[in-house]
């Protein structure tokens, strides 16, 4: 049976870094590019106007421009709404009654506001003569010139940026529907046991809820990673071969139960004679001890990484903060630190009784006070009490074969990442 330690250098030496893929614009939000995104198009593509108003030729106010008091009276021609156009080629004199992201008609160059209709004068519909003034003209104002913005063939988007909301219309404007990213691992996770139903049903004698399914979700989801949940498999064969072949085209596939020794524990040996390739069965740790890990490859595709979890809801959350969380780094190309293992060390308050020939991660409370990491183990009733593990922001590492901890000693802790830092901040 192997240490945390060495189950953790043979997961990173099976971890084979996700390749880039494309996926919809729309969910690739906090994900990163992979490869620059090119525009397709001018923007704006044509001139438009930003005002709703009147679009107009300079020249007829070129006299007006430094006379407060004067007043331009034009026959409006025509009239542009957004997503319209007309043929007509804007003669001086005339005007076109404009909505906001209109395209500007020939032969104009600037835009009156609606404001500017001179107090009662026509409206300025199509057919009459419209008086206007303003006072502060300037040639070519609220209009939008054509590629003002960026031009087709310009990268908009620079591989390596982290798509934010903003990126994803830039993305929509220039065409890109779909983008490649270095797209989070998809994880395909399957209860097991003939003792399951669904949280929303009322058990019955010898039944319990399954509580795995949406708390390995949500780990999953915590971690940037795709939950993608199957259901329950049944302590049988063909039920167990069913979900895994479906399990297996994931970048991680997350069974928990059927992993220890009993006549029902199937998943190991099923996951064989499926062509998974076990790498170990069994870790020296509690809870979590029976916890299974293998490779299964796929073609033209990373492998798969496989990990066969505990059914005890506690020692299958324990397994996925050592095992699991690691594992989906790996595969999102970040490296494992042996040493946040259980390298962080913190003075005890309180004790704690020494372990047997396993070393022990026990839930508890970490506290920084002055600089200082101060650690208090929790009552806990063990590997299903997730009552206990609740009020948990991390776990104490009770070494094996050790004797007991006395207050004020230096212990060793594990962080439970998420839930330590939103306290600490």
């Amino acid at each position: 049976m192997i240490d945390v330690i060495e189950a953790l250098r043979r997961i990173e030496k099976a971890a084979v870094v996700n390749q880039p893929r494309r996926v919809r614009i729309e969910n690739a939000v906090g994900l990163r590019l992979w490869e620059d995104v090119i525009s397709d198009t001018d923007s704006p593509p044509w001139h438009r106007s930003m005002m709703d108003g009147f679009a107009v030729i300079s020249n007829d106010f070129a006299l007006a421009e430094d006379d407060d008091k004067t007043v331009v009276s034009l026959d409006v021609v025509a009239e542009i709404g957004a997503g319209q156009t007309t043929a007509i080629i804007l003669k001086e004199g005339q005007c076109v009654r404009i909505m906001t992201g209109a395209p500007m008609p020939s032969g104009a160059d600037a835009v009156i506001p609606i404001e500017r209709v001179v107090t009662g004068s026509s409206d300025g519909h199509v057919g009459e003569r419209v008086s206007l003034h303003d006072p502060h003209f300037r040639f070519g104002q609220h209009v939008s010139q054509k590629a003002s913005f960026f031009q087709a063939g310009q990268t908009v988007i620079n591989s390596g940026v982290e798509l934010e909301p903003v990126h994803i219309g830039l993305a929509a404007e220039v065409g890109a529907s779909h983008v490649t990213v270095n797209a989070p691992p998809r994880v395909s996770i399957i209860t097991t046991g003939n003792e399951l139903i669904s949280d929303c049903q009322i058990p019955k004698k010898g039944q319990i809820r399954n509580t795995n399914e949406p708390m390995l979700s949500a780990a999953v989801a915590r971690c940037g990673a795709e939950p993608i949940p199957m259901g329950i498999a049944r302590d049988y064969a063909e039920s167990l071969r069913a979900l895994m072949a479906q399990g297996l085209a994931a970048d991680i596939l997350l069974l928990s139960g059927g992993v220890s020794a009993g006549d029902y524990d199937l998943v190991p040996r099923t996951l064989e004679k499926m062509g998974v390739e076990c790498i170990f069965h069994k870790v020296c740790l509690k809870p979590g001890k029976p916890i299974w890990f293998g490779v299964f490859q796929r073609p033209a595709a990373s492998p798969t990484l496989v990990f066969g979890l505990p059914g005890n809801p506690v020692s299958a959350l324990v397994c996925f903060e050592l095992f699991v969380r690691p594992a989906l780094g790996l595969v999102s190309g970040r490296s494992i630190d042996m040493k946040s293992v259980s390298h962080h060390r913190a003075r005890l308050i309180g004790s704690i009784k020494g372990s047997g020939d396993r070393p022990v991660y026990h839930p508890c409370r970490l506290e920084l006070s002055d600089g200082r990491l101060f650690v208090e183990a929790l009552q806990w009733g063990g590997s299903a009490d997730l009552l206990g593990l609740s009020h948990a922001n991390g776990l104490l590492v009770v070494p094996k074969n050790c004797g007991d901890y006395q207050e004020g000693e230096v212990v060793e802790v594990i962080p439970l990442v998420s839930r330590f830092r939103h306290e600490s901040e």
